[in-house]
């Protein structure tokens, strides 16, 4: 109100949360280490605090973060060029920063970890990237290998048996894929109803998990039964359209390989 601007004011929302710590092994990585016999050096974590002076700046957690997915990216892709491989590395550490400190409920301490928060295989920011990017893939291989690219892929599936999405051929991991991803909307009315942004990461890395199980189950590039594969890709690109949303709401950019 005293800044001038009433109206944001009455859309504003005060947004409180627990204390965020950082673990033993981050404090290390980044130099804010206590001193071995201090008392601080006895807890389980190292308490960060803006009253004391005791702070992070955000660009050199960043950074350090960057450099971290930077070593892994080019462990997995060394064939990417150095302006490549620090873009990618780059999208990886915001995704890991801003997946980290919405995952947790707001009553809850935050322990932020370096190497939690990086894991391609945990629950993280990157693990989610990681999903749509493998579903991006798999759209690439289909169009370079059978001219199939999504808008005609959907185009047809009007005329393709609907075997696969009755159930016809034993399974109904389709439909409890799809309806997974359906939920996002409803998931994103809770969080603005209650301000509990853990509810969306939640939803997200769940529906990532259940992708990467329904990759495992029910493939689709090697699938030998052309209607099979068609509903097995248009729902994969159900669910990385929603995957990519809740990434999006999250402030997090999904990268063009990892």
């Amino acid at each position: 109100m005293a800044a001038g601007h009433p109206d944001g004011a009455e859309r504003s929302h005060h947004f409180s949360y627990e204390m965020v710590a950082l673990s033993h092994a981050t404090a290390r990585e980044i130099g804010f280490l206590p001193p071995p016999d201090s008392e601080e050096a006895k807890r389980p974590f190292v308490s960060v605090s803006g009253r004391k002076g005791l702070g992070v700046k955000a660009d050199d957690l960043l950074d350090t973060l960057t450099r971290s997915a930077g070593r892994e990216v080019a462990a997995r892709n060394p064939e990417f060029s150095e302006a490549e491989r620090d873009r990618i590395a780059q999208m990886i550490g915001v995704a890991a920063v801003r997946y980290f400190l919405v995952k947790f409920s707001t009553n809850k301490m935050i322990v932020f970890d370096l190497d939690e928060a990086l894991s391609f295989e945990g629950e993280s920011g990157p693990y989610i990237q990681y999903a749509v990017v493998r579903a991006n893939n798999i759209f690439q291989k289909l169009r370079q290998r059978d001219g199939l690219d999504e808008p005609a892929l959907l185009a047809t599936l009007g005329e393709v048996p609907a075997g696969e999405l009755t159930g016809e051929h034993g399974s109904h991991d389709i439909w409890d894929l799809v309806l997974e991803a359906a939920r996002l909307d409803e998931v994103v009315e809770q969080v603005a109803r209650s301000l509990e942004f853990s509810v969306l990461a939640k939803h997200a890395f769940s529906l990532a998990q259940a992708f990467n199980a329904f990759y495992h189950r029910s493939p689709v590039l090697n699938e030998e039964r052309d209607d099979v594969r068609r509903w097995r890709a248009a729902a994969v690109m159900y669910v990385r359209n929603q995957l990519t949303r809740a990434l999006d709401l999250m402030g997090i950019a999904v990268p063009p390989r990892m």
